[in-house]
């Protein structure tokens, strides 16, 4: 990939990433958009009704498609599903009992 197309990419995915955080804290979550110690996009997420529960979530391509990923490489949601994202991604950092819909 040429260094305009990784550009495009890392904008692409902070985009994603974006509109994910502003749902994330819609739902009451806390969330930003920031870069890994590589340069990668991030979305570091921490529960306000837990705060030992966080997460790191990434947007990448996958077989020619935009996706939201967990930090260990599973696949959360195609970014065009972003209220299935936001809800897996709650269901991970809402405590028992305290999940909203």
């Amino acid at each position: 990939m040429t260094a305009a197309g990784e550009v495009a990419g890392a904008t692409t995915a902070t985009a994603h990433l974006q509109a994910l955080g502003d749902s994330l804290r819609a739902r009451g979550l806390h969330a930003r958009v920031g870069e890994t110690s590589g340069g990668l996009p991030q979305l570091i997420v921490l529960s306000t009704a837990a705060p030992s529960l966080s997460e790191v979530v990434f947007a990448a391509r996958s077989d020619g498609s935009w996706w939201f990923w967990w930090s260990w490489a599973e696949r959360i949601a195609p970014v065009e599903e972003l209220a299935t994202a936001v809800t897996r991604v709650c269901g991970v950092l809402t405590p028992a009992g305290r999940a909203r819909e």
